[in-house]
């Protein structure tokens, strides 16, 4: 790597992390098994919710998040940043929703409050708030537009507002 680049997102795995990994491959079990319902009970006890559900990926979870929130023609807006991981566009795009993307708040690098409330029309459905770099959003604010939420918590797990 270039010494003048700054890493983004650049993993970080001990030595006991990188052990447990080559256990899951080894057992054959790679999407379901013990490991997984592990995972789940254990992620939703840390965030305070009875039950969690894994998906393969975040791109999935956003997915199905939109689908149950009936998101499926373009005539359905999905409001979010400007600055944000590509998978949250093509999450949209799969689910059939028309993205509408506003500005961040220079400052946490978050959705803007005020700039999702300039969006809102008759049309929209969701909003989608990826918390980014460990700082949670401004969830007040982001509650008051009145319009469903779904939260990406990808970046910010144990992070509370």
């Amino acid at each position: 790597m270039d010494k003048d680049t700054i890493p983004h997102s650049r993993p970080s795995l001990s030595r006991e992390e990188i052990k447990a990994v080559s256990s899951v491959l080894r057992s054959g079990q790679l999407s379901q098994g013990p490991k997984v319902e592990e995972f789940e009970k254990r992620i939703a006890h840390f965030i305070g919710k009875k039950e969690g559900v894994a998906v393969s990926s975040g791109s999935a979870s956003l997915h199905l998040a939109l689908l149950a929130l009936g998101v499926k023609t373009k005539e359905d807006e999905v409001i979010l940043p400007s600055y944000v991981c590509p998978a949250v566009l093509n999450a949209v795009y799969q689910a059939g929703g028309n993205p509408v993307i506003v500005d961040i708040d220079p400052r946490s690098y978050n959705i803007s409050a005020k700039a999702a409330g300039k969006a809102i029309t008759i049309k929209t459905r969701a909003i989608i708030v990826p918390h980014m770099f460990g700082c949670p959003a401004d969830m007040e604010e982001l509650s008051e537009l009145g319009i469903p939420i779904i939260e990406d918590c990808a970046q910010s797990i144990g992070a509370t507002f």
